[in-house]
């Protein structure tokens, strides 16, 4: 059976065979947001309701497979018809030439009170734009609700610019709409992920609300109707191609009556089309039980940092800092609770190694690749955060009750460090589904376990792609029954073949039954194996155990599945991260609940900064595959420098210049760094040339390492799109970057052009003359900082050259005073205005009217270009105009917006969600204002500060927060407005802690890595620099005595720290020793005892050196 495909004009409606919506397409845009299928149907729908108890609505589908009706079709139209109870319905949809359809129902009954609901998804993007990331789309869709004599009406404009336009969806009704909603949690609810139907059906009206979130999602509801005589309902949509302006009325409502009534005038004529009808034995979901409190006893006894809900206990951690998480909490998480897991124990970025992702709701795996995790995906990734589509990714059935159903929200969920197992507890038996990789060889194995030892029917399914998305070039999959084994290999017209022509995945299963595959007329009433279905699946039969092993080479070099136990594994990786961490552990004289956080977060920090650096994805953001070269930069490199790890600091460095551009020194704001290396940004923000240059000065800096200047590496020509066939010394790749650097200094001056934009990605100039004559103080603070490290770690090798860097950067530094510093407070940009220069976001600036920035000042503080005075003036800035409960914002004001129209930024005035950067409490600059914290004294603040952001019961310490996945790194903390017009009015909620806080999108930043470098480095206060050892402890003295695992270099080290001694001393191993103090504009330096010194005392010391840190005060 084939796809019915209506076009008339530009506009196309494709519907599966099924009756459901496939996809709406009008000059290369795609209307709705995710691609319906044969199994999951479409999210478009239109539902019959009967009213006549409203504690008990009944709500049906009209349309699409869910329908029990049959369908015909006719020129430009498709007919659904059938009988719910004793009403008959009709839904006619009918397509013009002018980019507007209709939907007609028919309703004939006997007496019945009755409403109609509709629904459609929003896309309004190309189609990549889409399969890149649908909630990020979402969030630049702008939403305005208008009404006339009809009833109301939703126009959604797309304000990011799709192929040089803004494309416009209009929907409304030509009988009358009376409630409205514009987002996909208020229509399907947060419950759908356990119940598949949507909460609202069940509710009186829609919340005529409009709320922009990241799941654009328009429904219209007529009024309550009773059916003492036929009855018509109509809604209707229209595209327009490009709405440069902002929505202000009902567009080409003239056109639409015109178009309705050419229809009305045309009676067509249909012919019966035949319906796939899902099978009836594939029905429900099945969620695990709420456990009782003996129940979670016994499964975990041992259990620390317990969050409650209503009472109940909802999250903990265990003993052993494994999560757990209980079905109470995942039905209230807007953001479902989900796990990235890695194969393998390396900490080299070349080496191969197999990620999968896994969600709460039941997608045991998804994303599961080896290698590029944008492009080799063996298994695709999920599309939707409310379980919408059940074909992605992994997924069990278990027949229960003569139905196969689609296990769903586990009694408990927890998450190891290498492994998520799903809990559920049924009525008689507890199924106990794990997934956990290997440690030895790329692997991942699945294994499901009835402690009962009941036989089940068990159906998996998975959506094998091999390649980016799923597309028409299905990959080349060999079943070989008799071995158990599935090999699968990508399709060679795919990219990931041309890259990875070897590239294979192996499944392989094994059980205490039978299984066999199945075909796809399993899941169809009729006998329709000529349909294409999306999955493969795999029916084990009486079973009580079973397991599924997938494997993966880059170079089709498979061999024996590892024999490698969960326990064995397990520990292997925890022993891993450890070792990573440097067996990190804070004690304290008295039990501290805030110390049991910070050693809790520590693993699981570790194990997120991992994921940015090895495998480069997160549970929202699931594309990826590439590394920001800001974002190298800082979580990973930071990361290894902490914990002192610089060999691996030097193999990042290295990668790092050799993707520097060949034909000008710059480098790309973001690139892929294994044979996809032609993908990468072309282009860069204003700041990203100066943070290679930054960090070698900070290796040098640590290491004395000059032979890395001496390495020669390739460079990335922009123009070719390759590596160079030519190398040069790190040395010479610097010269090239400095001297890119010099020549794009605004004319007369030492600050640096503005670009495409500094580290707010969200302020992105969309004025043209702000790149050439704007400059960001943050950016030249940062050049100042990064200048003065690399010429003092290359004085003793260079002296000349470092000599010729620090006049550069005194150069820097008195322009900055000049131009920037005129004012005793620093702006966040000046714009160069003829011959004076303007202060933009600054409390004289009338362009933005935004008043102060964060990242200007706390730069500025680190790189030490305020004197004290100035830096006690900008922290009182930040403490009274930009510090608020949940952290540090990164303005004083939202950027204006005006219906997603720009001004002068490009993001910050488009996006009509008011999340992560846009919402000002971007993580990773709150960690930078903790680094600042550090630098001037303020260590009870600093503490704090790290606290705040540390998700782990985070409900007890920022008051106003919401819950949120306790082990997973949170770029944002997002103020809970409905609309960027919300937003601006009541903006200083946030600071007195009226508005409530969720969590942003996690895991993939730069944050954990940064977090842990603060924690270790600067508030534990350990770090190694050319061998010396460092103690300089911004830890509270209220917490008091206090002891440290750690390491120095590959020595364990044990420190306490003791305040309010008689004087400063410094005892190793019941030795005192001399020490110097490092130097700090701000307050007094931390203790040094020198690289001879210590280098002594490790040949002298069996075991951890034993480190007594006393001091008067701080």
């Amino acid at each position: 059976m084939e796809n019915r495909v209506l076009k008339n004009g530009k506009t196309t409606f494709n519907f599966l065979p099924t009756g459901d919506l496939y996809q709406v397409e009008h000059q290369g845009i795609q209307l709705n947001q995710v691609k319906g299928n044969v199994i999951d149907g479409s999210m478009n729908g239109i539902y019959l309701r009967i009213l006549d108890d409203l504690t008990a609505i009944q709500a049906f589908p009209l349309i699409g497979g869910a329908a029990k009706g049959h369908m015909s079709v006719g020129e430009n139209q498709l007919k659904w018809q059938g009988t719910i109870l004793d009403i008959a319905y009709e839904v006619v949809f009918s397509l013009t030439d002018a980019g507007i359809w209709f939907w007609d129902i028919l309703l004939s009954g006997s007496g019945h009170v009755v409403d109609v609901v509709y629904g459609q998804d929003i896309g309004l993007a190309t189609p990549d734009s889409l399969l890149a990331n649908e909630a990020y789309v979402s969030q630049y869709v702008d939403h305005r609700v208008l009404s006339d004599d009809l009833g109301v009406v939703v126009a959604s404009r797309q304000n990011q610019v799709q192929n040089g336009q803004n494309p416009y969806l209009q929907q409304g009704s030509l009988t009358g709409a009376a409630h409205f909603s514009t987002d996909g949690f208020q229509f399907f609810g947060k419950s759908y992920k356990g119940t598949n139907v949507p909460a609202i059906l069940a509710k009186e009206q829609l919340e005529d609300r409009v709320y922009q979130y990241e799941f654009a999602y328009v429904a219209l509801q007529t009024n309550p109707i009773v059916l003492l005589q036929q009855q018509k309902v109509n809604f209707y949509g229209m595209i327009l191609e490009d709405h440069p302006l902002k929505i202000e009325t009902i567009e080409n409502k003239a056109l639409i009556l015109e178009k309705y009534q050419e229809i009305q005038q045309t009676k067509g004529s249909f012919v019966s089309i035949e319906k796939a009808t899902k099978n009836s034995q594939i029905s429900g979901v099945l969620n695990g039980k709420e456990l009782s409190n003996g129940q979670v006893d016994q499964l975990f006894p041992a259990r620390k940092l317990e969050e409650f809900l209503a009472g109940q206990i909802s999250s903990f951690f265990t003993e052993s800092n494994e999560h757990v998480v209980l079905a109470n909490k995942e039905l209230e998480m807007e953001r479902p609770n989900g796990h990235i897991l890695m194969s393998g124990k390396s900490v080299d970025a070349k080496e191969e190694t197999l990620t999968t992702t896994s969600y709460m709701y039941g997608v045991f795996q998804s994303q599961i690749v080896a290698g590029n995790t944008s492009m080799n995906r063996f298994i695709s990734n999920t599309r939707n955060p409310l379980n919408t589509f059940k074909t992605s990714g992994q997924r069990i059935y278990l027949l229960v009750d003569g139905c196969y159903q689609l296990l769903a929200i586990p009694s408990a969920y927890e998450m190891g460090f290498n492994y998520t197992r799903w809990h559920y507890q049924l009525v008689d038996d507890l199924i106990t589904i794990t997934v956990y990789t290997k440690t030895t060889q790329s692997e991942v194995a699945l294994t499901v376990h009835s402690k009962q030892g009941k036989k089940y029917q068990v159906l998996v399914t998975q959506e094998i792609i091999v390649n980016d998305t799923a597309t028409d070039n299905a990959p080349d999959i060999k079943v070989n029954a008799t071995e158990n084994q599935l090999i699968a290999k990508p399709n060679q017209a795919t990219l990931a073949y041309q890259k990875y022509p070897n590239l294979t995945y192996r499944m392989e299963w094994e059980s205490d039954g039978t299984a066999k595959w199945i075909a796809s007329d399993f899941w169809f009433e009729e006998e329709l194996a000529e349909v294409q279905i999306p999955v493969t699946s795999l029916l084990f039969e009486q079973v009580s155990e079973l397991s599924i092993t997938i494997s993966a080479s880059l170079e089709g070099e498979l061999t024996a599945v590892s024999p490698e136990s969960f326990n064995e594994a397990t520990e292997a990786y925890r022993l891993y991260l450890a070792d990573l961490h440097r067996h990190f552990n804070l004690t304290s004289e008295t039990p501290n609940t805030e110390i049991e956080r910070y050693n809790t977060i520590v693993w699981w920090y570790t194990h997120n900064m991992l994921i940015h650096y090895l495998v480069p994805h997160g549970l929202e953001q699931f594309g990826g595959a590439a590394w920001g070269t800001r974002d190298v930069c800082q979580g990973p490199i930071e990361f290894f420098m902490a914990t002192q790890r610089f060999d691996v600091v030097r193999e990042i460095l290295t990668m790092i210049f050799a993707h520097q551009f060949v034909e000008d020194g710059n480098w790309p704001q973001w690139f892929m760094f294994d044979r996809y290396e032609e993908v990468m940004a072309d282009e860069s923000h204003g700041d990203i040339i100066v943070w290679p240059l930054k960090v070698i000065g900070d290796y040098l800096v640590a290491t004395g390492d000059v032979s890395i200047l001496e390495v020669e590496v390739p460079y990335m020509s922009r123009k070719d799109k390759k590596a160079t066939g030519f190398k040069e010394s790190v040395k010479e790749h610097i010269a090239k970057e400095l001297a890119y650097i010099t020549s794009h200094f605004l004319p007369g001056t030492y600050l640096s052009c503005y670009g495409d934009g500094d580290w707010d990605d969200t302020l992105q100039p969309y004025d043209s003359r702000l790149k050439e004559d704007m400059a960001s103080t943050w950016t030249v603070a940062l050049t100042y900082q990064a200048l003065k490290t690399f010429a003092t770690g290359i004085e003793k090798v260079n002296p000349e050259w470092s000599k010729e860097l620090l006049e550069l950067a005194q150069n820097v530094e008195k322009d900055y005073r000049k131009y920037m510093l005129q004012d005793q407070t620093l702006p966040g940009f000046v714009l160069k205005e003829g011959e004076r220069f303007d202060y933009i976001v600054h409390p004289t600036d009338q362009k933005t009217q935004i008043d102060y920035r964060l990242l200007p000042m706390t730069r500025s503080m680190i790189s030490e270009l305020l004197t004290p005075t100035e830096m006690r003036h900008h922290m009182a800035l930040i403490e009274d105009n930009l510090l608020f409960p949940d952290g540090v914002h990164l303005m004083s004001q939202p950027a204006n917006y005006q219906g997603g129209v720009s001004q002068y930024f490009k993001r910050a005035e488009q996006a009509a969600n008011f999340g992560r950067e846009i919402g000002l409490q971007y993580v990773h600059a709150h960690i930078r204002y903790s680094e600042a914290l550090a630098k001037v004294g303020e260590g009870q603040k600093m503490w704090q500060a790290l606290s705040t952001i540390n998700p782990i019961l985070l409900t007890d310490y920022v008051a106003n927060a919401e819950i949120r996945q306790s082990n997973a790194y949170f770029s944002s903390s997002d103020g809970k407005f409905d609309t960027r017009y919300e937003a601006a009015t009541h903006f200083s909620e946030l600071k007195t802690g009226d508005r409530l806080v969720k969590g942003g999108w996690r895991i993939y930043s730069s944050g954990p890595g940064i977090y842990l470098n603060q924690f270790f480095t600067h508030l534990i206060g350990i770090q190694v620099e050319k061998q010396a050892l460092i103690l300089d402890p911004m830890l509270p003295v209220e917490l008091g005595e206090v002891k440290v695992d750690f390491a120095y270099l590959s020595t364990p080290l044990k420190v306490i720290y003791r305040w309010y001694e008689a004087e400063d001393s410094v005892v190793i191993n019941q030795q005192s020793v001399p020490f110097k103090r490092t130097l700090n504009p701000y307050r007094t330096g931390g203790f040094k005892i020198e690289g001879n010194q210590m280098q002594e005392i490790v040949k002298n010391t069996t075991g951890p050196i034993q480190v007594i840190v006393s001091m008067k005060t701080r």
